[in-house]
């Protein structure tokens, strides 16, 4: 199938409103939670869309880049984006520090904080073939046994209660 403007430029222009939106709401930290997803997913989409309608519109666009603008613009947006990675890097936010500081507590420590039972996190973590034996962290088991934070925080907060 050929790249068709005709296609790309709706998705582009619709895909925007929801990712625009939920960027905004991020921003603000309005309807946490509910937003991420959607604008993680949608925003990988808006990024590949974007890459076609560049192809599609190469020519065009080629002729731009060339100018004084097109410079000042590229510019701005390298410096604002590497200072706005800079302010994130100095001041990492509050649930980072919490989440790191509950994965290298000891793990009865942990457990409490996160209210969960030692023997149904042991259970609910075997059942996913991730044993629970060694760790003093709740790092130590996803390092321990080759797995991901994500899995074995997400079978410790869902499953393990």
């Amino acid at each position: 199938m050929k790249l068709n403007r005709n296609l790309v430029t709706p998705f582009l222009a619709l895909i925007f409103v929801p990712v625009g939106i939920s960027g905004v709401l991020m921003l603000f930290h309005l309807a946490d939670g509910f937003t991420e997803v959607l604008h993680e997913v949608l925003g990988a989409a808006f990024v590949l869309i974007i890459f076609l309608h560049v192809v599609i519109n190469w020519k065009s666009m080629r002729s731009h880049f060339g100018k004084a603008n097109f410079a000042i613009a590229a510019a701005a947006v390298t410096l604002l984006s590497a200072g706005l990675i800079a302010l994130e890097r100095a001041q990492l936010p509050v649930d980072l520090i919490i989440l790191e500081k509950v994965a290298r507590a000891p793990i009865s420590d942990s457990f409490r904080v996160l209210q969960i039972d030692h023997v149904k996190a042991a259970t609910a973590l075997n059942e996913r073939g991730i044993k629970l034996d060694g760790a003093e962290t709740i790092e130590d088991i996803w390092v321990n046994n080759d797995s991901s934070p994500e899995e074995v925080v997400e079978t410790l907060v869902y499953e393990a209660r």
